[in-house]
């Protein structure tokens, strides 16, 4: 059942002289602010940054939502399960220069926006990385969706996905399910493909990178790969 505040949310935002696009990033990017000023200001977050920054050969997922992982650094903007530290990841992890063998990062990157955030996020992943440390990088599958657009009738559509939805049934037309993907109410900056994604990656400074599959790769320990996003994803890995 929708709690108070979503039921609140719900009656008001439709009511708002506002396009609900534009809320939604306002009331993100306060959050983000709110979540930075606090991290400098409170004894308590400031100590978690010391603590975060004093490990070494660590294991990270960024954008880890409510999936942290034991034994891992987990990071995300918003409170949920397992999550270690909220940080806003775009303006820098708390985490020691080389002191991750492995930064894991599913279903986050396409949040960034691409001229900005994007180069400076992988700056400093790859400051954070040891020598030899593996950056796994997991985003929709442009090309996936595009065959299934072009492929006659919605089967393979269907079999790709959208996140939990059986597009047949939730959409219209083919392309506004591919909308809801690469732009997801204005979330998402458009789509990758493995093209697109290995030359980000060059451009930011990997090096040996490599398209792998679910739970495939090179990745310390094993891939932590999150099975709904099997059908429609991009797996990619670079090495510091």
């Amino acid at each position: 059942m929708p709690t108070l505040k979503q039921q609140l949310g719900a009656w008001l935002i439709p009511r708002l002289p506002v396009n609900p696009w534009v809320l939604t990033t306002f009331r993100v990017e306060l959050n983000a602010i709110a979540v930075r000023m606090l991290n400098r200001i409170l004894p308590g977050r400031i100590a978690q940054r010391r603590a975060l920054r004093q490990r070494c050969d660590v294991l990270v997922n960024i954008g880890c939502g409510p999936f942290g992982k034991d034994g891992w650094i987990n990071l995300d903007l918003f409170p949920g399960r397992g999550v270690t530290m909220r940080v806003d990841a775009r303006w820098g992890l708390p985490l020691a220069d080389g002191a991750a063998r492995g930064i894991h990062v599913e279903h986050y990157f396409e949040h960034l926006e691409p001229t900005l955030e994007r180069p400076r996020f992988l700056a400093d992943c790859r400051r954070c990385l040891a020598p030899g440390g593996i950056l796994r990088i997991v985003v929709p599958d442009m090309r996936k969706y595009i065959e299934a657009y072009l492929a006659p009738g919605w089967d393979v559509l269907n079999t790709v996905g959208c996140g939990g939805h059986r597009p047949q049934d939730s959409f219209g037309t083919k392309i506004e399910a591919l909308n809801h993907v690469f732009v997801q109410n204005g979330e998402h900056y458009g789509g990758f493909d493995a093209e697109y994604l290995r030359r980000t990656l060059e451009k930011a400074g990997f090096d040996d990178i490599e398209e792998v599959g679910w739970r495939t790769g090179r990745f310390p320990g094993g891939a932590i790969d999150r099975d709904q996003h099997a059908s429609y994803s991009l797996y990619m890995e670079a090495r510091r």
